[in-house]
């Protein structure tokens, strides 16, 4: 892979993680002296709430938490990514070795399998 594509997939990938950061930011906080784990906040519609807004408030926690998970699963993929650029194994599958296709990493930089071993590790080669 020539240098100005894994510049251009690199700064997607740092986008990526800005925007990922953000998302995580809305609805929680960093936890303390970590780069990729938040707490989701617990909602807090008011003092004197209903028991309604209260079942409101459990019900958008637990989807907090869900979303938080699958983006803190997201920023270390990325994050993964950007380290392998660094350490100059960009593009190679962790699996077989092979270089990854670069459509693949067009649209999902983050990947660290060719689409081969994507299909065998889910089941569907």
């Amino acid at each position: 892979m020539d240098a100005n594509t894994i510049k251009e997939l690199k700064q997607l990938l740092e986008a990526k993680k800005m925007d990922l950061i953000a998302q995580l930011e809305s609805i929680g906080h960093r936890a303390a002296g970590s780069e990729v784990n938040f707490d989701a906040d617990f909602p807090n519609y008011d003092d004197s709430a209903s028991l309604e807004d209260s079942a409101s408030e459990v019900v958008d926690y637990d989807r907090n938490l869900s979303l938080e998970k699958n983006l803190e699963d997201e920023l270390r993929s990325v994050e993964k990514a950007l380290k392998r650029i660094t350490e100059g194994a960009y593009g190679q599958c962790s699996y077989c070795g092979k270089e990854i296709e670069i459509e693949r990493l067009k649209i999902r930089p983050e990947s660290a399998s060719c689409v081969s071993c994507k299909n065998t590790l889910k089941g569907q080669s």
